[in-house]
């Protein structure tokens, strides 16, 4: 199983830093197609609430689009679009007590993707240094992971939470920490668009927000009574499951690196 997750973690990450150095037309394809299949995995785990599909997908994809042609404006307005295909795509159901469910489900599940990926978008389009930047952000985010799931499998005694995620411990997330810092300070000496003080507080907060969306996603799933969100991904399973950390590093480190030196 390691030796999988390992080859097509190399896989996925030459081939998600050739499409983030590309950017534009080939990023936002990729992300609406990631996107639709994680929206699949969170619809189908909450099923029950009867989430209006064609509401979830359209409004992710609207969120995306809102990204790429209007920054963070534009992908605001992409989740008003949201809210209203939600209301409105439930309404025309008809009037019954269960609605609120079916649509706080349906919001829910594609702000969670389409805000989630919109943001890396934003990064990819910071100004001056959004390539390198997004670059860190995707890095960082690996070697959180990677770093956090081999030490906690070698060395990993103390589960962090037993309820909700048993086999992430305590170790390996105190590891993927450290190194997630590490691994920006190191990557940012050699960028040199912000001084060393700034990529400290950029991987302590993409060191935080790591273990924070995982840790959300594991949630999610265990109260959906289900292992793995899928299993699209060898070794790591479904499209959730591996990018469930980026949707909050990605959002924390766009919003720190603005704070610090703007956005253009």
């Amino acid at each position: 199983m390691l030796i999988t997750r390992a080859l097509v973690g190399i896989v996925g990450a030459i081939l998600a830093l050739i499409v983030a150095y590309t950017g534009g037309i080939p990023l936002l394809v990729a992300l609406i197609v990631l996107s639709i299949l994680g929206l699949h995995e969170f619809y189908r785990m909450t099923r029950a609430y009867r989430p209006n599909l064609l509401a979830g997908y359209g409004g992710a994809i609207l969120i995306l689009i809102g990204a790429e042609t209007g920054g963070l404006e534009g992908a605001l307005r992409g989740t008003i679009y949201l809210f209203a295909l939600t209301f409105l795509l439930h309404a025309i159901r008809g009037l019954k007590p269960e609605m609120i469910g079916e649509m706080a489900v349906t919001f829910f599940g594609a702000f969670y993707v389409g805000v989630g990926f919109s943001h890396v978008i934003l990064l990819r389009d910071t100004p001056a240094f959004g390539v390198s930047l997004a670059f860190v952000v995707l890095i960082a985010t690996w070697s959180s992971d990677t770093v956090a799931y081999t030490v906690g499998h070698f060395l990993g005694q103390r589960p962090i939470s037993p309820v909700i995620s048993p086999k992430k411990t305590v170790e390996g997330t105190l590891a993927g920490f450290v190194g997630t810092i590490v691994v920006v300070l190191i990557v940012g000496k050699q960028l040199g668009w912000m001084g060393s003080g700034q990529f400290f507080v950029l991987g302590l907060s993409i060191a935080i927000a790591a273990p924070l969306g995982d840790l959300f996603e594991s949630y999610i799933k265990r109260a959906s009574q289900v292992k793995d969100a899928g299993t699209i991904i060898p070794g790591h399973g479904g499209i959730l499951d591996r990018f469930d950390s980026l949707f909050f590093t990605a959002t924390a480190a766009y919003y720190v690196v603005t704070a610090l030196v703007g956005n253009g």
